[in-house]
């Protein structure tokens, strides 16, 4: 049975990612069209297709590790999530930097609920599960 912060950090974790999906698909031509008028992108030949495919490995990559935290209680994924979604606080500041529209108000609830979910990780019923250790508080379990 899994502890109350690992569903919590679940939830919270998977519906960053729905948003995020959202703001994807929202941006998603803005993105092509500043892919494709790059010169160097432009010999290179790649467009709406490459932008699918790296969308799609970033998205795989969170949904694995989703589901080696969530289900397969492997700490060391925790800490994978961790750095990514520290890299990706980075950009927080360049977000900020642009004009105000839905994606931006979109990926500030993204961040805040990756990290919101994170800090479920370190709850003291995550963390005793993630490592492996039995805990006598069945309250904490579903």
């Amino acid at each position: 049975m899994r502890p109350q912060s690992i569903l919590m950090f679940e939830r919270l974790f998977l519906a960053s990612l729905a948003l995020s999906l959202v703001g994807f698909a929202i941006s998603y031509q803005a993105a092509v069209d500043a892919l494709t008028s790059d010169p160097a992108i432009q010999q290179l030949g790649l467009g709406g297709g490459f932008v699918l495919g790296a969308a799609a490995v970033g998205y795989a990559m969170y949904l694995g590790l989703w589901y080696l935290i969530a289900h397969k209680a492997a700490n060391w994924a925790k800490w994978v999530l961790v750095v990514f979604v520290a890299l990706g606080l980075t950009s927080l500041r360049a977000a900020f930097s642009g004009s105000w529209g839905l994606t931006s108000v979109l990926n500030l609830v993204v961040y805040g609920l990756e990290l919101a979910a994170i800090v479920y990780l370190f709850r003291a019923d995550a963390k005793a599960w993630l490592s492996g250790e039995e805990t006598g508080d069945s309250a904490t379990f579903e």
